[in-house]
């Protein structure tokens, strides 16, 4: 740099990384002291996708998490979560804690999240027992921060398509290829030279057609839309974070126009949050969490029936519409002259009238869920120790709305030999027996309600060069799920902390649970771990 041909160069340390606090297991730690495999994102990196599932958004950002998504319904994304692999026979997800209380992920409007935590290994995981096996996620919802109110809104839109798709050979194609297997096999040919003439021209669509199955059930893309309102602020005794969203998702297949109903793939969801701190006084704080969703989801009817309503949670009714829909081939027209539906014997369920002529089924769910607690200081036992009690109750409920109905399906014939009115092979349909029924109302519900109970005994101390937290935890829950015998789990955990001149850490962790699910001796589990870390820099 100018006369100078030696330059020094001094960086300074920052140590901004190493004092963020980062959420762990039932609190809070610096980033620096944590032992275990830990990693997290916050709200900026969930929001740059535009997923409909918040576990969806979560794919390709977090080391170690694989999310496997099975459908692209709407509503019905059926996403499997696993950290670092499947650890278990039986139930192979990892635990999701929503703010301390154990919670779906699925419905989570991306709006309402400050970060996602999530814990690998075993000395991080070791306090939630033998259903930590699988690892851990902990979502930390948005609280209010700011003096001055801050109000936002924001309004998201965009189109959703297949990444892949089949491309599937037209009438001439299939007609050649059909023959040329049938000669391999030995046989005679499936179809006539003259056949395959008309097939190539495309001179006859209506003995000789080249139906576009994809061209007329899939739409090349759909749209989606998300609104989102929120509002946070802090005063001096108190803090407050309030949102509200709606999210539209449409679906990828085409419907026929004039129908008495919608069968239409679709999904409305509505959310709502209200995260509330307020200090009561110097040494008493309270909180109140309240939320929840009211989400409605629309499908044909058929091919919910041929999955099974009861099944229906785990599958995707319209990946059954995409097998249908490549059972028939370009040869096969879709409709007679007076607009009933075409099908081969082979093929009771064609993917056209499942779509539009069995009716539709509306599934509507809603969630609402509320987390009550307190925080006291206990300083004048001892400084840095404080008691926490917490309570939440969940009620979840599902209708499913069921007009349905049967149809005609017929099957071309074509009777070489015989001309017809035209001079050419006549053309006759036979009906396969069914017949178009009115639309049949039919429906099902089923409730499940979730309560949890924690009670803590927290410690945080510095001794010059020493650094101790501790965690005492008890903590009881119940799910009841329709008329069923509750599911109850109760267990105590703990943790304990050691760092030295921000140089040296240890921690030990531990649960101790007990579950009804086992055989009387067997319930309960003791789950240690020790862990030590050394900050070489």
């Amino acid at each position: 740099i100018g006369a100078s041909s030696v330059v020094d160069v001094r960086l300074s340390s920052s140590e901004t990384d190493l004092e963020q606090v980062v959420v762990v297991a039932y609190g809070k730690q610096k980033k620096a002291t944590v032992t275990g495999s830990i990693v997290s994102i916050s709200t900026k990196e969930i929001k740059q996708s535009p997923a409909a599932n918040l576990a969806v958004s979560l794919a390709g950002r977090l080391p170690g998490l694989t999310a496997i998504q099975r459908s692209g319904e709407p509503g019905r994304d059926i996403t499997q979560l696993f950290v670092r692999g499947q650890g278990t026979i039986n139930a192979q997800s990892p635990i999701v804690l929503v703010d301390g209380v154990e919670r779906d992920l699925t419905y989570i409007d991306p709006n309402e999240v400050e970060s996602v935590t999530i814990l690998k290994d075993a000395s991080s995981t070791a306090i939630f027992g033998v259903r930590g096996a699988n690892g851990v996620i902990l979502v930390t919802t948005k609280r209010g921060t700011s003096e001055i109110p801050e109000i936002n809104f924001t309004a998201e839109g965009g189109t959703q398509s297949f990444t892949r798709f089949i491309t599937p050979v037209n009438s001439f194609e299939y007609a050649t290829l059909r023959n040329l297997a049938q000669r391999n096999d030995g046989q005679g040919d499936a179809f006539s030279a003259e056949a395959l003439e008309h097939y190539r021209l495309g001179d006859d669509p209506v003995r000789y057609p080249d139906t576009k199955w994809k061209d007329l059930l899939i739409k090349p893309a759909s749209l989606q839309q998300r609104y989102n309102l929120n509002i946070s602020g802090a005063s001096k005794g108190l803090r407050y974070f309030v949102n509200a969203g709606y999210l539209n998702q449409g679906g990828q297949f085409k419907f026929e126009k004039g129908l008495p109903y919608d069968p239409s793939f679709k999904l409305d969801r509505y959310n709502f949050r209200s995260n509330i701190d307020l200090q009561v006084n110097k040494s008493l704080k309270a909180f109140l969490n309240v939320a929840g969703y009211l989400e409605k989801q629309n499908m044909p009817l058929g091919v919910l029936n041929l999955v099974g309503r009861d099944e229906v949670a785990n599958s995707s009714p319209a990946l059954w519409v995409m097998a249908y829909m490549n059972y028939l081939n370009a040869t096969v027209p879709p409709y007679t002259p007076d607009g009933q539906v075409i099908t081969v014997i082979t093929t009771d369920h064609p993917a056209l009238g499942q779509l539009n002529r069995t009716g539709y089924a509306q599934q509507t769910r809603s969630n609402v869920t509320a987390t009550y607690g307190m925080e006291q200081s206990l300083e004048f036992l001892t400084k840095g120790l404080t008691a926490r009690a917490v309570m939440s109750f969940d009620s979840k409920s599902t209708n499913n709305f069921y007009a349905g109905r049967d149809y005609e399906r017929w099957e071309q014939v074509i009777l070489r030999g015989v001309p017809g009115a035209d001079g050419q092979d006549s053309v006759k349909y036979v009906n396969h027996a069914q017949k178009n029924t009115p639309l049949t109302i039919s429906g099902s519900r089923f409730f499940t309600s979730f309560s949890n109970f924690q009670g803590s005994l927290n410690y945080i101390r510095n001794f010059d060069k020493h650094a101790i937290t501790g965690l005492l935890l008890y903590q009881q829950q119940k799910t009841i799920i329709n008329e069923a015998l509750p599911y109850n789990l109760i267990g105590t955990a703990g943790r304990v902390t050691y760092g030295y001149d921000n140089k040296y850490f240890a921690e030990f962790n531990a649960g101790y649970n007990c579950s009804e699910q086992f055989p009387k001796g067997r319930r309960f589990g003791f789950f240690p771990a020790v862990s030590g870390a050394w900050v070489l820099s």
